[in-house]
C-alpha cells in the first residue's frame, strides 16, 4: 500500500462527526464499510477507530462530556476481556455517573439507549453476537460458508495436535478465519474486502441484524 493510499485509509476511519460509530481498529472500521456498502446504509455517520478496547471506552467517555457531545455514539467492541459479561459491566461503569439505564444484559439485536438529559443517543455492538463473548473475527466467521469453515477449523486443529502453530488460544478464532480466507480468489485479502469481494457473506442472518442496528441507531 503506498503512502497516499494509507494516508486516505486512515482518514477514513477517523471521522470525528456529529453521529459517530466508534471501533477499536482500522479492520472494524473497514468491515463496518464493506457491509455499509452491501446493504446501502446512507452514509449518515462517521467512523472512529481507537486503537483499543480500552480506547474506545476513554474515546465515549470524552465525548459524552464535552461542550458540544455528539448527536449520536456508536460503539463497536469484542467480548472477549474478559468477556461478555465483564465487558458490559464495564460499559455501565463508565456510564454510571450519566443519566443512562442500561438493561441487565446486552440487546440481542443491538442496545440502544437514550438519556432523560441533554446528552447523546448511545448504541452498543458486543462481538460477535451480543449473546456470547468473542471478537470481530468470531462475527465474520458467521460470514463464511459453513463448510468450507468447517474443514479450515479442522486444518487448524490438526496443525495444532501436531505442534505446528504458536498463536494463542484466545486467537484461535483468528487462526480459522485467515486460513479459510487463504483459499479464496486473491488470499491475501483483509477482512473488510473479503466481504466486498463475497468471500464472507454479507446477507447472512448476522450481518443484516448488526446493519439493521446502525440503521436504527443513527437513523
Amino acid at each position: 500500500m503506498s503512502l497516499a493510499e494509507n494516508l486516505k485509509q486512515n482518514s477514513v476511519c477517523k471521522q470525528d462527526t456529529d453521529k459517530v460509530l466508534l471501533v477499536e481498529g482500522d479492520t472494524d472500521c473497514h468491515v463496518v464499510m464493506a457491509l455499509c456498502q452491501a446493504h446501502n446504509i446512507p452514509e449518515t455517520f462517521g467512523i472512529y477507530q481507537c486503537g483499543s478496547d480500552d480506547g474506545v471506552l476513554k474515546r465515549l467517555n470524552a465525548l459524552i462530556t464535552r461542550p458540544n457531545p455528539p448527536q449520536v455514539i456508536g460503539v463497536m467492541l469484542d467480548a472477549d476481556n474478559p468477556s461478555l459479561e465483564g465487558r458490559w459491566k464495564s460499559i455501565a461503569k463508565k456510564l454510571q455517573n450519566y443519566s443512562y439505564e442500561l438493561p441487565a444484559k446486552p440487546d440481542a439485536n443491538g442496545t440502544i439507549v437514550v438519556s432523560n438529559e441533554n446528552e447523546p443517543k448511545l448504541g452498543f455492538w458486543l462481538m460477535p453476537n451480543n449473546q456470547v463473548s468473542g471478537m470481530l473475527e468470531d462475527f465474520c466467521a458467521e460470514l463464511a460458508e459453513p463448510n468450507s469453515l468447517a474443514f479450515a477449523r479442522d486444518c487448524v486443529l490438526q496443525a495444532q495436535s501436531r505442534n505446528l502453530t504458536t498463536f494463542k488460544e484466545v486467537h484461535r478464532s483468528k487462526a480459522e478465519i485467515h486460513t479459510y480466507l487463504s483459499w479464496q480468489d486473491e488470499p491475501d485479502n483483509p477482512l473488510g474486502r473479503a466481504i466486498t469481494k463475497q468471500a464472507l457473506r454479507p446477507n447472512t442472518d448476522l450481518a443484516i441484524k448488526f446493519t439493521n442496528w446502525l440503521t436504527r441507531l443513527f437513523a
